[in-house]
């Protein structure tokens, strides 16, 4: 009888699942509205019922399900299984999901942050795979990451590490939610850059942009300036060389601290692909030390699937391979 985890990526919008075999294949990926709204009960009924639905849909009994691995977007104390907080789901505070979801389902949950998931994804099975010293970086709404040294995930005292989005690159920037001022999440996060766009358009200067916004300026968005900068749109290519500027100055002082072997860029600002990456790369060659400025700086390669795939190669090593890396919950 084949055997089975699945894994799940929690988010404010969407809740997605997939499942995945002893040999690492996957099947069944699915996506069912969160309906955060309801409240933590509600969700935490959609995340079963969305894995008792993929497991049916798919032909896979209960007995052939070993594990789930989760991902909760903010923070989380992966040791107890607890959503300490999330800012995206309301009511969300001290939820025990992984005991209430392992209770659904019968089985052991193991969870983490959402943004880790996804770089358990590119560390296991993606863009990271192979190599000990990794960085991935989701460049969102917000930005966030996971850090691998010599092959393990590093969280620090309070599993708060990894928050590159909240590290000052401008003094006199504009304030962040976070309460700081010029926080690389302000210039390189999806919401920054449709920000710095909008900013710029003030100004005076045609641009594409407003043409692809329906001529409302409001609508901008990073996916926006993406396509005008692809274009060719000089005011968008002007964003985007800030926003490399931004981000290549703070990974060229990760990899100073960290000496990493691989930098992997994922998340939705990625769809600029080579317009955002090469440039990046020089600000990092221009910036790091001698012995880092070689560091590999590439594009994640698992897409809107890196959070929920993650999940699944996590709760594997846990349950079927038995590698025993993080403790399981339920």
């Amino acid at each position: 009888m084949s055997q089975y985890v699945a894994g799940v990526d929690l988010g404010g919008t969407n809740i997605a699942a997939i499942l995945m075999d002893a040999t690492g294949r996957t099947r069944g990926w699915m996506t069912w509205p969160t309906e955060a709204s309801g409240g933590p009960d509600r969700v935490i009924e959609r995340i079963i019922a969305l894995i008792k639905f993929t497991m049916e849909q798919n032909g896979i009994t209960e007995q052939q399900l070993l594990g789930i691995g989760l991902g909760v977007p903010g923070l989380v104390n992966s040791q107890e299984g607890k959503s300490v907080f999330s800012p995206n789901l309301p009511g969300w505070r001290d939820i025990p999901v992984a005991e209430m979801v392992g209770r659904g389902c019968g089985v052991p949950v193991i969870i983490d942050n959402d943004v880790r998931m996804a770089a358990w994804g590119e560390k296991l099975l993606g863009a990271g795979r192979g190599w000990e010293d990794v960085i991935c970086l989701t460049l969102g709404t917000g930005i966030g990451s996971g850090i691998f040294i010599q092959g393990k995930m590093f969280k620090g005292r309070d599993e708060s590490a990894g928050e590159i989005g909240h590290v000052t690159v401008e003094k006199d920037g504009p304030r962040c939610n976070c309460g700081n001022f010029g926080c690389l999440e302000m210039y390189a996060s999806g919401r920054g850059i449709a920000r710095q766009a909008r900013e710029t358009l003030e100004q005076g200067g045609s641009s594409l942009l407003l043409e692809l916004a329906g001529g409302d300026a409001s609508s901008i968005t990073a996916a926006t300036v993406c396509r005008a900068a692809i274009q060719g749109d000089p005011l968008a290519r002007q964003v985007m060389e800030k926003t490399a500027l931004y981000l290549g100055i703070a990974l060229a002082g990760l990899a100073n601290i960290l000496n990493p072997q691989r930098i992997v860029l994922g998340g939705g600002v990625m769809g600029a692909g080579e317009l955002l990456l090469e440039p990046v790369r020089r600000v990092v060659r221009e910036r790091a030390m001698p012995l880092n400025r070689e560091v590999e700086i590439v594009a994640a390669e698992l897409g809107e699937r890196a959070g929920a795939i993650g999940a699944a190669a996590l709760a594997r090593q846990e349950f079927i391979l038995g590698e025993g890396r993080t403790k399981w919950i339920w």
